[in-house]
């Protein structure tokens, strides 16, 4: 396996771990860990994103096969940020949401 391939397959797993973060953040499973919502949201917003930026700076050197998990881990990692995103918006602008 060639150096690009394996960055790109480390990078899609820290993508779908950040995601799972994200996800699991705003829907309470992670709440039980860190009892803070802003906190676990703020967290998996910022390991989505910078797992984003290595999937795309990694997807580019690694070869076309590994391009399907990268694109399945972006995936995933886009809906965490949506997710966390909409959430820590919602709760900076409405008093009370969290």
């Amino acid at each position: 396996m060639t150096f690009g391939a394996r960055l790109v397959l480390e990078w899609s797993f820290i993508g779908a771990v950040a995601s799972w973060v994200a996800i699991a953040g705003a829907f309470d499973q992670l709440y039980l860990v860190i009892p803070n919502e802003p906190l676990t949201l703020t967290l998996g917003l910022g390991l989505t994103v910078i797992s984003l930026y290595g999937l795309v700076h990694s997807a580019r050197r690694g070869p076309r096969w590994a391009l399907i998990p990268a694109t399945v881990a972006i995936i995933a990692v886009i809906a965490g940020i949506v997710t966390d995103g909409s959430l820590l918006a919602l709760g900076l602008t409405i008093p009370g949401f969290y």
